[in-house]
């Protein structure tokens, strides 16, 4: 088994620095008590150290693992016993032998899970060296050591259960929002097109935009996106080798977008992006965007293109500018300023950071 599937397994288990618990603490007891051993041990393996689950006899909490007994014991195919440390070549140096606590007697036994990884160990020391360690002896500190990886399970899978309902009602909660953006898309795109395949195609658009920003919310496990990841991405449909090189993206003073603000953000985004390819910056005509933000105790977001024919016509009055200027700034609580003069269109919408840092249950 190579370590780093090993390191994975333990760490699997979110036992490593936990609290002392009374069912790891039964076992060390019995096996103390029933082995008539001074110290009784469940010693965890890491990266650079033994720690103790549980401990009877010492106050210990660890020890380097290059002085570990039980990291020699990991590697056995059964229970490791040591009768006399300072008679074994492998030990009588070691400083756990040699100054305090002068261990003499050492048995060890694999807690080994079901995928066959040793995590660790259930072990007992003294402080005297014993003539034998019966098979009897043996079997039971085996029998104790399952003992411990059946608790170690019973752990696992509360836990999982536990995870799973948190799944579940998270889940439930992204998808209600999902159903409830289209719906609202439905009702408002129905209210303004009377062009029943231009209505088609606008919901297309604007479902696949939201199917879009699900998935990279997924792939970073619905925690955040950084807001210049989530302008690249949305704005990754609209860019062609016609007009790459006209999009500047911010990438200093960078923050994290919660799924909640993503949603909005993606929406208020393929919109300015939609209407650039059409008749912008985006489009056949020359120009240049940019994508800006500043931060603080409100966030101002920036939207800017300059075409270099000038502009002619004005802003429309259907779904798309009622979006930008009702819908996304009554949502982030802030204001909207949408302009079209001479040289470009500029947008500029505020947001409370609560409406886009964190999530908000709805």
């Amino acid at each position: 088994m190579l370590e780093t599937d090993r390191l994975n397994a333990l760490w699997a288990t979110k036992l490593l620095d936990s609290q002392p618990e009374e069912r790891f603490d039964r076992l060390t007891r019995l096996a103390a008590s029933a082995l008539d051993a001074d110290v009784a041990l469940i010693s965890l393996i890491d990266e650079h150290r033994q720690w103790f689950k549980s401990k009877q006899g010492t106050d210990v909490c660890e020890t380097d693992r290059d002085i570990a007994f039980c990291d020699h014991t990991i590697l056995q195919a059964d229970v490791m016993v040591v009768l006399d440390m300072t008679h074994d070549a492998r030990f009588f140096e070691n400083p756990l032998v040699t100054g305090e606590p002068k261990v003499r007697f050492y048995a060890g036994a694999q807690l080994v899970t079901k995928e066959g990884h040793a995590i660790g160990t259930l072990c007992i020391l003294d402080h005297q060296p014993r003539l034998d360690f019966s098979a009897r002896d043996q079997q039971m500190l085996k029998d104790l050591a399952a003992s411990v990886m059946t608790e170690v399970e019973i752990l696992q899978q509360s836990q999982l259960v536990e995870d799973l309902s948190v799944i579940n009602e998270e889940l439930r909660h992204r998808m209600g929002n999902m159903y409830a953006h289209v719906s609202a898309l439905v009702s408002m795109l129905g209210r303004n097109e009377e062009d029943k395949d231009t209505l088609v195609r606008r919901l297309r658009e604007k479902i696949a935009a939201l199917g879009q920003t699900q998935s990279l919310l997924a792939a970073n496990k619905w925690a955040s996106v950084p807001m210049s990841y989530l302008v690249k991405t949305t704005l990754e449909p609209f860019i062609n080798p016609a007009n790459m090189g006209r999009v500047t993206i911010q990438q200093s003073d960078d923050f994290d977008v919660s799924p909640r603000g993503a949603f909005i953000l993606t929406l208020m985004l393929s919109e300015l992006a939609t209407n650039a390819v059409k008749q912008g910056a985006l489009g056949p005509r020359e120009g240049t965007m940019r994508v800006a933000w500043q931060t603080g105790d409100h966030i101002t977001l920036n939207w800017d293109e300059t075409l270099e024919d000038g502009v002619s016509g004005k802003l429309g009055k259907g779904f798309g500018s009622q979006m930008l200027t009702r819908i996304v700034p009554m949502d982030l609580q802030g204001e909207a300023h949408y302009n079209l003069d001479n040289e470009g269109l500029s947008y500029r919408v505020t947001a409370k950071p609560n409406r886009l840092c964190s999530e908000l249950k709805a």
